[in-house]
C-alpha cells in the first residue's frame, strides 16, 4: 500500500510507520497511534517542531500507572496534535471495555469519543453514528469481548476490521479503521490472551500501532 508523504515522495506503509519516531511515554504501553493531515493522507510524522495528528492510547491489562514524559497521565491516553489530550485517565474518560474516538478525515477535527464497558447497545448506536470519510480509533482496555456483540463485530469489518471476529476474553486489540473501508488494512493488531503467553498473568503483552492512514478510503 504506497501513500504520498509531505515531499512528494511515493513511501510504503512501513517507511510511514518509521517515520513516527519513538514513542513520548516511558513504561509498558499499548498505543494506536496515526499520522496527520495532508493533501490525501494522514500522514505519521510526529516531532515537537511538527506536531502533526497524533492519536495515542495507552494501556491494556490491568492498572498500570505510566510516567508520561508530557503531562504524567496514567494508563491510558488519546492525544492530538501530540500535546493535547482527548482521552486519558487524567481526564477520567477513558475506561474498561472499548476506548473509542471519531475523526473527520477531511480535517482531522475530533467528532466524539467514548468508552464502553458492559453497554453493548451504547456501543453501537454510537458506531452507528460514524459517516463515510470519519476515521474511526479502538483501544480495548482489559476485556473488550463483552461489548463485541455479532452486530457491533459486523459493524467494525465493515470499517476495515479483519481481526474482530477473533477478539476474546481479555484479549488486547487495536483498530483503526473508516467505513466502507473494503481493502486491506495495516491498521489493526490483536495480542491473544493465552496465560501460557501473557506477560502480566492474566493479561497479554502490550503492542503499538502505527503508520500513515490514508485521508480518502
Amino acid at each position: 500500500m504506497k501513500y504520498q508523504d509531505v515531499q512528494g515522495t511515493e513511501s510504503s506503509t512501513s517507511d510511514c510507520g518509521s517515520h513516527v519516531g519513538q514513542p513520548i511515554w516511558s513504561g509498558p504501553r499499548s498505543a494506536l497511534t496515526i499520522g496527520c493531515l495532508h493533501k490525501d493522507n494522514l500522514y505519521g510524522r510526529v516531532t515537537r517542531r511538527n506536531p502533526l495528528l497524533r492519536t495515542a492510547m495507552l494501556g491494556g491489562g490491568d492498572l498500570v500507572e505510566l510516567e508520561s514524559k508530557m503531562d504524567g497521565d496514567k494508563y491510558m491516553q488519546i492525544v492530538v496534535e501530540n500535546l493535547f489530550s482527548i482521552m486519558s485517565g487524567g481526564h477520567n474518560n477513558v475506561g474498561w471495555g472499548v476506548n473509542t474516538v471519531i475523526v473527520d478525515g477531511e480535517t482531522g477535527n475530533i467528532l466524539n469519543s467514548n468508552f464502553f464497558k458492559v453497554n453493548s447497545a451504547g456501543l453501537l448506536d454510537f458506531l452507528k453514528t460514524i459517516q463515510e470519510g470519519n476515521i474511526v480509533l479502538v483501544a480495548s482496555y482489559n476485556d473488550p469481548a463483552e461489548q463485541l456483540t455479532d452486530e457491533v463485530r459486523e459493524l467494525f469489518a465493515g470499517m476495515g476490521s479483519r481481526m474482530v471476529y477473533s477478539v476474546k476474553h481479555r484479549d488486547n486489540w487495536m483498530f483503526a479503521g473508516a467505513r466502507g473501508l473494503n481493502k486491506e488494512n495495516p491498521f489493526e493488531k490483536l495480542i491473544v490472551n493465552d496465560k501460557k503467553t501473557n506477560a502480566y498473568g492474566d493479561w497479554p503483552e502490550m503492542g503499538e500501532l502505527g503508520g500513515c492512514f490514508p485521508r480518502k478510503v
